[in-house]
Parts: C-alpha cells; sequence; structure tokens
C-alpha cells in the first residue's frame, strides 16, 4: 500500500486521523522514502521498550525535509552519542544514575515553593491583562526558571537557557530552513561551551544542584567534560520543551470546554488526572528514534540489523484496543500512567515527576486566580516540526475571579 504522507503541514497540524487509518492496518510500517519504520502500535512500542538491547538508543538521527522539496528523510548526524538519552547500558545506567536522585518523585515534592515562585507572576500578569498568550507568558518562562534554579545556574542566565533551548528543538525540527539550521547549530555549540565553561568553574561535591554532581563526575572521569556538557544540554532542553508542551495541552483543554473546566474548578483534586490525559492526549514529543542491533520480528514485520524505527508516542496513546474513546478526556480513566508519553523502562523520562508538578502548579494557580478561562482567536496552531508537539502560541481571555 501506499502509506499517506505523516509529514506534510496538514498531518503535523492534525496528526492523528492518518496515524489512526495507519494502525488500523498494521502497527509497523515502512516508510521508503524516508527509509524508516514507524511504530504505531501500544502493544509493538510496549515490546521495543522493554527490549534495549535489540532496539538500541544509541542512534544520533533527525527527520528532515530535503532543502526545495517536500520529501522528508532520516539524517543521521555523526554517528551515535553515547548521552543519556541516546546511550545504552552500561553507559546509560551510570550517567542516569548521577542526576536521577534530584529528579524523584520525593525531591520534585519539595520544589514547590520554588514552582510557585516562578508561575505566580507569570499568572498573576497574564490575569491582569485580561489573558493573553499562555504560551509566551507562562510555558516558555516557567519550565527554564525551574530547570536552571534544578541545575544551579545563574538566575541572570534563564533568558539565555530560553533561546539555547529553542535552538536546540528548531535543530531537530527538521523543517528549519538551511539558514536557520545554521544559527540553531552555532547556538547549540554556545550551549555547551557555556555549559562546558560552568562546570569548569563549579566546585565538585561543594555546590549544590545538577550541576554540583556533574562536575564531581567529570572531575572523577566518569565523564568526559563535553559529556557532562551534553548532558546538561539534554536535560535543559528536554526539561523545558516537554514541560512547555504540557503546560499548553492541559490549559487549552481547559479552555475549549467549559465543561471539562466546570468539573475541575468543582473538584481542584482532579488536576493531575487533567495533565495525566493531557500528556496522554498529546505527547510533548512526536516520537523518539531506536535502531535494531539484531535480526527480530515485530508486529509480523521482519526487520534486519541497522533498522531505523520512529516510535509514534502519539499513536500508541490513542490506540482504541487499549484505551477506552481514546481522544476524549477522561478524569475518571483507569491506568492514567499507562500511555508512552514519558517512555518506559530504562529511559523513563527522568523529567516526568517535575513536568507533572510543574503543570499542576501552574492550572491551580491559573484556575484559582479567574472565575473562567477561554480561547482568544487566532486559534491554536502547532509549532512546524516534526519531532515535537507544542503550541505555538494559545491566546486565552481570563476573567479574574
Amino acid at each position: 500500500m501506499t502509506v499517506p504522507d505523516l509529514f506534510c503541514a496538514e498531518a503535523l497540524q492534525h496528526p492523528y486521523p492518518l496515524l489512526e487509518q495507519l494502525r488500523g492496518i498494521g502497527d509497523v510500517h515502512y516508510l521508503p522514502d524516508q527509509q524508516v519504520y514507524v511504530v504505531l502500535g501500544f502493544d509493538a512500542i510496549r515490546t521495543v521498550l522493554a527490549d534495549p538491547q535489540t532496539y538500541s538508543s544509541n542512534l544520533v538521527a533527525v527527520l528532515s525535509a530535503v532543502s526545495g522539496s517536500a520529501t522528508v528523510s532520516v539524517v543521521e548526524a555523526g554517528g551515535g552519542v553515547d548521552v543519556l538519552a541516546t546511550a545504552d547500558p552500561p553507559a546509560h545506567t551510570a550517567q542516569r544514575a548521577l542526576v536521577m536522585s534530584r529528579f524523584s518523585p520525593r525531591a520534585v515534592a519539595e520544589t514547590t515553593e520554588l514552582i510557585d515562585a516562578a508561575v505566580a507572576p507569570a499568572v498573576a500578569g497574564l490575569v491582569a491583562s485580561g489573558g493573553g498568550d499562555w504560551m509566551a507568558t507562562v510555558a516558555h518562562r516557567v519550565p527554564v526558571q525551574v530547570i536552571g534554579e534544578l541545575i544551579g545556574l545563574p538566575r541572570a542566565d534563564h533568558q539565555r537557557l530560553a533561546a539555547w533551548s529553542d535552538a536546540a528543538i528548531d535543530l531537530v525540527s527538521g523543517v528549519a530552513s538551511p539558514e536557520r539550521a545554521g544559527q540553531a547549530a552555532l547556538a547549540v555549540l554556545e550551549f555547551a561551551q557555556y555549559l562546558g565553561e560552568r562546570l569548569d568553574q563549579a566546585r565538585p561535591g561543594v555546590d549544590a544542584g545538577v550541576l554540583g554532581s556533574v562536575a564531581a563526575a567529570v572531575a572523577s572521569g566518569t565523564l568526559t567534560r563535553d559529556q557532562g556538557a551534553i548532558l546538561l544540554v539534554q536535560l535543559v532542553t528536554a526539561g523545558a520543551e516537554s514541560t512547555a508542551s504540557l503546560l499548553g495541552t492541559a490549559v487549552r483543554l481547559l479552555a475549549d470546554d467549559q465543561q471539562l473546566q466546570a468539573a475541575v474548578r468543582a473538584e481542584p483534586d482532579r488536576i493531575g488526572a487533567l495533565v495525566e490525559e493531557a500528556v496522554r492526549i498529546e505527547s510533548p514529543f512526536r516520537g523518539h528514534f531506536r535502531v535494531t542491533t539484531a535480526p527480530t520480528r515485530l508486529a509480523g514485520v521482519r526487520l534486519e540489523p541497522g533498522a531505523r524505527l520512529m516510535l509514534m508516542w502519539g499513536a500508541s496513546n490513542r490506540d482504541p484496543r487499549i484505551f477506552d474513546h481514546p481522544d476524549r478526556v477522561d478524569l475518571d480513566r483507569g491506568q492514567p500512567k499507562l500511555h508512552h508519553s514519558f517512555g518506559r523502562g530504562i529511559h523513563f523520562c527522568l523529567g516526568a515527576h517535575l513536568a507533572r508538578k510543574e503543570t499542576t502548579q501552574a492550572v491551580r494557580a491559573l484556575l484559582t486566580a479567574t472565575a473562567t478561562v477561554s480561547l482568544r482567536r487566532p486559534e491554536p496552531a502547532y509549532v512546524p516540526s516534526l519531532i515535537v508537539r507544542r503550541l505555538a502560541h494559545l491566546n486565552l481571555s481570563l476573567t479574574p475571579a
């Protein structure tokens, strides 16, 4: 069969009808133009995530639109980089252990004051103005401030962190013009150099935060300086991006459905359920890559060593064989954390608990400060990207409480 174009502009804005159509035919499809297998079914993706030996993460590749055409292909960027998200055991295990305690449920529970200090002025300003762009005012600002504090980076640098994080996302978006891609690459290099300098200046074992832990690992030889800087780039970028997306989705759902909003206002303890449904319905990342290390079969499809897979989180999260009425928000959904938006297994998102916490606190602050939240024109639209799924803007009309 001819596989429909999953990467055209319309599909990037409204991907789910096509993904549902494809998943109804089969859980794994090969895209010859892109030379990549897309994995759509929940069980097929769970199989991949449960077997990191056969399905390696040690691949640096992005989907990229070929200049001057509508063709999208997979571009490998110099081979695998053995750092955290693109590392396999034992390197991944050791690197994750360095920072895992900083993002544990217990550690995140202690960030309430930090998060509220970032959320409160942003929400108050938006409410005082009668509304505005939630993404620009809150969703883009709060996550960078919080992750910057947790890593141990100067507050004066938080605005630069946001710009660098945006550049990193643009670099892997697959739709950036050659000029923008070049600018983004230079910005990411500058970002890594900055973080390397911060590692040089850190006092291992003395400085608090993630920076001190990573600096100690560099000093002991567990990580090279470059690996330490790349690890921090990943933490800042992934943390800011995933939380910004989740902040946007959760508030859009409320603004777009007054009945849902009323239910959550009446029972604020259900904000957590809303957040979980938001991250299931709109995964912050469209998918992640894997590469096979041995011959195998997945959902009946033969895969040779070196086959490149893109795990489509959004498709698996709406698999009707797993989720009843998957396109609807259900605050009473059983097993609400069954989705794949934060991954599963050894690569489960380090910042998942933090993203949930930030979104919960921000939604709570917004609902407390307002009587009504509704959408305002222009209509919400998503950033053009083959990798991330985040609202470019979310214009709200707010009535103060």
